[in-house]
């Protein structure tokens, strides 16, 4: 280039903006698209924690029918008594089943597939439930077998699908392995921690805004050089932004103008509303649930709560219960034995809920007053252990409707007692 056409370089009065540390808006992208980056996310922590305790709250039973009766009852003797010990207490000597249950929950949510180990005895019964790490376990479709290198809990072997029992979360490849919830919502949770890291950088900066450095009287001839020394200004700004100085130096003739800005972009915690939704739809959970209380009231809180038990932990009950079922019972025995969670402890903090729950089952004939003592851990009193059936209805010429004495019609005077 000649000296000619050096100087015809037209004076420097375009706008440059500040020359800032990822300045590539690709640069300043978060991705969470692993266990660990996601729960940093406090809207999936807390969805995740939400649905892995409440199912941990729930005990599941193992139930034999009484063929007599005709009911399913808690097989409290034998095996059975073991069993049931390993399910609502001690699983093994490392953690209680309480632990066990959030840990798998949490591990078919966030890792998409969680297994555990029934150990069994010389005589075949089963002695304890191991809890294995996803990365542990390789499973093979093609073959169906699993490889297991457990080194937490000395478990080295190779075991066919029936040894092992495999909960899965939503499959991509018709059923055989779970995909993490985590893998399925990776864009959401992108934009969700790309927010936090935003919000972090304009707390940190005193919520500073971004801007255009520039200098008005630039001399003709000289632009590249001046332009080098404005690059240099920005710079020296933007660190000084970074520090959160209150006070900021401009040179010269240089001007710094900002961007324009506008009341949603300094609230920018506002946005992150609509990334808790999406989070929530995500995990089947309401978002009233995640603290996104906006519109919330007694109704909708009712609402949610039903949305919760049926929507988000109904699904793995399910899958917990019948992953059970399959493994360790067979086709003679499934009909007299069955694993079930016991759904009582649903409604301790709804009381009201609970109260009318009780009160239709002292009505409708299905418990006695003493079952209902016995599960709130209340002594019994005396006779309580009647069973009594609520007479609003009769059939049309009834004794009933007739004003004839109950005594007389029904032949034994036992008001409506079941015997």
């Amino acid at each position: 280039m000649g000296l000619f056409d050096f100087f015809k370089r037209e004076a420097v009065t375009t706008a440059k903006t500040t020359s800032v540390e990822g300045a590539d808006y690709r640069q300043n992208v978060v991705y969470a698209n692993t266990p660990d980056m996601a729960m940093k996310i406090s809207a999936v922590y807390r969805a995740v924690n939400l649905i892995s305790s409440g199912l941990a709250t729930l005990r599941l039973e193992y139930k034999r029918k009484d063929r007599v009766k005709g009911y399913f009852k808690v097989y409290d003797n034998g095996s059975g008594k073991i069993l049931n010990y390993l399910l609502g207490v001690e699983p093994n000597n490392r953690m209680n089943s309480y632990t066990m249950f959030k840990n798998l929950v949490a591990g078919i949510l966030l890792r998409g597939n969680a297994y555990i180990y029934p150990e069994r005895d010389e005589l075949g019964n089963i002695s304890a439930l191991y809890l294995l790490s996803p990365d542990s376990v390789v499973h093979d479709i093609y073959t169906n077998m699993y490889h297991v290198t457990d080194t937490i809990n000395g478990i080295y072997r190779t075991l066919y699908s029936w040894e092992i029992l495999h909960f899965k979360n939503m499959s991509r490849d018709g059923g055989y392995t779970g995909v993490s919830t985590i893998r399925y919502a990776a864009q959401t949770l992108g934009i969700a921690a790309t927010a936090d890291t935003e919000t972090l950088k304009r707390f940190a900066t005193g919520g500073r805004f971004k801007a255009i450095l520039k200098n008005s009287t630039s001399v003709r001839g000289f632009g590249e050089y001046q332009d080098d020394q404005l690059k240099g200004h920005g710079s020296d700004l933007q660190d000084a932004i970074n520090r959160g100085d209150d006070i900021l130096v401009v040179k010269g003739d240089a001007e710094v103008s900002p961007l324009s800005m506008t009341s949603a972009d300094m609230q920018f915690l506002e946005s992150r509303k609509f990334t808790i939704r999406e989070i929530a739809r995500f995990f089947n959970v309401p978002p009233s649930k995640l603290m996104d209380d906006s519109n919330s009231n007694y109704k909708s809180v009712e609402v949610s709560n039903i949305a919760f038990y049926s929507e988000a932990l109904q699904p793995i009950v399910e899958e917990i219960e019948r992953e059970f079922a399959a493994k360790l019972l067979n086709v003679h025995t499934f009909l007299d034995y069955k694993f079930t969670f016991n759904l009582r402890s649903l409604y301790a903090l709804d009381l009201e809920s609970k109260a009318k729950w009780d009160s239709s089952r002292l009505q409708n004939g299905q418990c006695s007053v003493n079952d209902l003592r016995r599960e709130n851990d209340i002594e019994p009193v005396d006779k309580g252990d009647d069973v009594y059936l609520s007479v609003n209805f009769a059939p049309l010429g009834s004794a009933k409707l007739s004003g004839e004495p109950a005594s007389s019609a029904s032949g034994n005077g036992n008001d409506g007692k079941i015997e």
